[in-house]
C-alpha cells in the first residue's frame, strides 16, 4: 500500500469509517497515524542484527576520478551496511580494510596511485587504495533505508505482502499513544509474531524449499502379481 491508502484504511476517507474508528476528517490525528507508520519502518530498519532484509539490498554505480581517493556514499545507505566494492571493467573486487588498518599501512594515502585494490570508509566518505588513475565505473552493494511514507501516492520497499504486519505494527504504536483505542501489549504480540514470520521468509532462499515427493517415493517399493505395495509390508 502507499501512504495515502494506509492512512485511508486505518483513518478512514469522507465516506468510510478507518480501522481506528476515528473521525475520517480529523487532520491531526491522520499526521498521528502517519507518525506511526513510520515509527514501524524504523522498527522494522533496526531489527537486522546479523542480518539483513533482502529487499532493502541496492546496486549503486559512480564513476572514479583520476587522482581523486574520496567518493560519497550512497544517501539512502543504512549507515555503512556495504557488502563490497568492485571494477568491473577490470574484473577486480576490491577487499575491505578496516580504516584504523589502513593507517597502520598507508602512512601518505596520495603517495601511490594506480589500479585500486582496497576500500576503506571513514566519516561516511568510501576510500579507494590506491587512488584511481584513471576513470572507471565502481560498483556498490550496500543495504538501504526504508523510504518514509507520506500522506500522497508513494510506497516504500516494504513488499506489499507484509501489509499486514505493517497495519499491526502501526495499530501497536497507537495504542501506546491512545490508551482508548485498545492494549498496546496485547498488539504488540500480534505485530512481533507477523515480524517473526517476515525474518523467517526473508531467510528462507528458494533451495532450500523442502521439493514435493510423492507417496509412491516415500517408502520402498515392491511388485508382486501385478500390484505395488511396500517391501516393509505384511507381504514379507
Amino acid at each position: 500500500m502507499t501512504g495515502a491508502q494506509f492512512l485511508n484504511f486505518l483513518c478512514g476517507t469522507s465516506s468510510q469509517v478507518g480501522f481506528t474508528d476515528k473521525n475520517p476528517n480529523d487532520a491531526s490525528y491522520r499526521a498521528f497515524m502517519l507518525a506511526c507508520l513510520n515509527l514501524v519502518a524504523k522498527d522494522l530498519q533496526n531489527s537486522q542484527l546479523q542480518w539483513h532484509w533482502r529487499f532493502l539490498e541496492k546496486t549503486a554505480t559512480a564513476s572514479t576520478v583520476a587522482s581523486q581517493m574520496d567518493y560519497d556514499l550512497p544517501t539512502d545507505i543504512d549507515t555503512t551496511k556495504i557488502f563490497g566494492v568492485s571494477d568491473r571493467t577490470n574484473d577486480i573486487t576490491y577487499k575491505y580494510i578496516p580504516y584504523d588498518r589502513f593507517l597502520r599501512l598507508v602512512s601518505d594515502p596520495s603517495a601511490n596511485v594506480g589500479q585500486s585494490v582496497w576500500w576503506t570508509f571513514w566519516a561516511s566518505v568510501l576510500k579507494l587504495y590506491p587512488v584511481p588513475s584513471a576513470v572507471l565505473t565502481m560498483y556498490l552493494n550496500y543495504v538501504a533505508l526504508i523510504t518514509a511514507w507520506t500522506d500522497a501516492a508513494v510506497s516504500n520497499e516494504i513488499p506489499a505482502k507484509y501489509d499486514f504486519v505493517v497495519i499491526d505494527g502501526a495499530m501497536m504504536f497507537a495504542y501506546k499513544f491512545d490508551p482508548e483505542l485498545g492494549d498496546w501489549k496485547s498488539q504488540q504480540a500480534v505485530y512481533e509474531a507477523g515480524k517473526a514470520r517476515m525474518i523467517a521468509d526473508n531467510n528462507m532462499m528458494i533451495g532450500e524449499l523442502a521439493e514435493t515427493e510423492s507417496h509412491r517415493n516415500k517408502v520402498r517399493q515392491g511388485r508382486r502379481y501385478g500390484t505395488y505395495f511396500p517391501l516393509d509390508s505384511a507381504f514379507g
